[in-house]
């Protein structure tokens, strides 16, 4: 009995000395991990606020990013009989600036520099309001267009004006202006598996390759006015009926499908599509006053596409987003097709930072 009693009060004693020995263990819900209460996380250090086999969310650490930006808008006229197109574009810029992104919050400015648009004098000037926003979240994407400009030059001079020369000066419109206002948004089915995040916002990796359907739908406003005909007087398009104004509404269902490739562990290249058949309703104006409305159906193309390398602390790349409508209009008021086209282009690089209120939770 004797021997027995010293057995079980060294095995006790042994037991209670191991559990005082050994530091407290907790499981934190949100990434389920095992952390050590006791000890303190580095200054280095990038937790994720969640983590899959297929991407991590890093949307808890704050993003600090130097980028480059351009947002642009144009549009088209073809004239199917003699199988030649108009573009306008306006003069575009380049802006340089600084942003953040944080939780489900991001802001960047960026302004224009002279050194880099100063070609007002080949051109022309643009005055612009291009308030565009691409919103990626986890299980959705939306896009909202807020565009308005007024000064235009024709981008295709050579296609337009028979006999042109290379060192010809520009043919600048600064009475053309235009206008945008839209949405569009999809639902992403796949979101358990693919991140948009990962590629066009920089707050998740993708670390394994993966691909979403999308489904959703788009609304657009737009259009287009000048002071006399849209067609210069000299082109080959100055035998068309002169259009001053065009406005059209378009609406409808919109599907696509993106993929997420994961190259070597941190290079990454999102390639996307969306495509859909819409309703459009357009209206013309013309020179002596005269308009008609036709109903007709629109196609609405939108690639996205991003390349770069996203590593937990940093990350850089490129990104584009396009937005096109086809309008074809084959009725006996005139037989022109349109294309309008909005969009950006971005190059990125940035860090990642711990924060003060998720060291704090670890470590409780």
């Amino acid at each position: 009995m004797t021997k027995l009693y010293k057995i079980l009060v060294l095995s006790v004693t042994i037991t209670i000395l191991i559990n005082c020995s050994l530091p407290a263990m907790v499981i934190t819900p949100e990434d389920s991990t095992l952390h050590n209460t006791s000890y303190t996380i580095p200054n280095d250090s990038i937790w994720p606020k969640s983590s899959s086999i297929y991407y991590d969310d890093y949307s808890n650490m704050l993003g600090l990013f130097f980028y480059g930006k351009q947002k642009y808008t144009s549009f088209l006229i073809i004239d199917p009989s003699i199988n030649k197109t108009i573009e306008y574009s306006p003069n575009n810029q380049f802006n340089i600036g600084l942003g953040f992104n944080y939780k489900w919050l991001g802001i960047g400015l960026a302004f224009n520099f002279g050194f880099i648009n100063n070609d007002n004098d080949t051109y022309g000037k643009t005055q612009r309001l291009d308030l565009q926003t691409n919103i990626y979240l986890n299980k959705a994407v939306f896009d909202f267009y807020l565009q308005a400009y007024q000064g235009f030059y024709v981008n295709n001079p050579a296609d337009v004006f028979s006999g042109w020369k290379g060192d010809s000066d520009a043919y600048i419109r600064p009475d053309i202006k235009s206008s945008t206002i839209g949405i569009s948004g999809l639902y992403i089915f796949n979101h358990e598996r693919f991140s948009y995040k990962s590629a066009f916002k920089q707050t998740a990796i993708q670390k394994k390759s993966a691909g979403s359907f999308m489904l959703g739908g788009s609304a657009i406003i737009r259009g287009f006015s000048a002071d006399s005909s849209i067609f210069p007087a000299n082109s080959d398009f100055a035998a068309l009926r002169p259009i001053q104004s065009n406005a059209g509404f378009y609406f409808g269902i919109s599907t696509a499908y993106a993929y997420n490739f994961n190259i070597r562990t941190h290079f990454f290249l999102s390639l996307a599509l969306s495509a859909s058949i819409q309703l459009g309703k357009t209206a013309y104006t013309f020179e002596d006053n005269s308009s008609y409305v036709a109903s007709t159906p629109i196609l609405h193309l939108q690639p996205r596409m991003a390349f770069g390398y996203n590593k937990p602390r940093w990350y850089a790349g490129f990104s584009f987003v396009r937005d096109s409508y086809f309008e074809g209009d084959n009725s006996d008021k005139h037989n022109l097709d349109l294309e309008f086209s909005s969009g950006n282009f971005r190059i990125f690089a940035g860090m990642r930072f711990n924060n003060f209120a998720r060291k704090k939770n670890s470590q409780e």
